[in-house]
């Protein structure tokens, strides 16, 4: 048996169904996170794919935390033909309800590359301590 692949009207065929999508102008969804606990704190990890740190917004009030982000689109060339625009405005947002107290005034982030880091230092009755016996 002989299967004839034709790959121009294939591929053709491939970027005419992506472009029929009903693609929204802006994607919502929840960044992928890790978290980990620490003697002392909480460390937060979210993937921010394409966002610069002037689109970050990080909240934290009664325990929760939150992180809205927004990926900004790009300006297409002029002179390109465009043979697929997947890549939407994307908006990101996240609450997390932390189960210690946080010690709101010391809590610090920051943006590389994509990821997040935000620590959030444990309020100081939070921490774990050693008690001495008598």
């Amino acid at each position: 048996m002989m299967v004839r692949f034709d790959f121009p009207r294939t591929l053709e065929s491939l970027f005419e169904d992506a472009s029929m999508r009903d693609f929204r102008a802006t994607e919502k969804s929840a960044p992928a996170m890790d978290i980990t606990e620490h003697e002392n704190e909480y460390v937060v990890v979210a993937e921010l794919p394409g966002v610069n740190k002037e689109e970050v917004k990080i909240t934290f009030e009664n325990g929760v935390l939150t992180v809205q982000a927004e990926r900004k689109p790009y300006e297409l060339p002029q002179e390109a033909r465009v043979l697929l625009n997947e890549m939407r405005v994307r908006e990101f947002t996240r609450s997390l309800r932390l189960p210690v107290r946080i010690d709101a005034d010391n809590i610090a982030a920051e943006l590389q590359n994509g990821v997040l880091r935000i620590s959030l230092p444990k309020a100081q009755e939070a921490r774990p301590r050693l008690i001495s016996v008598k």
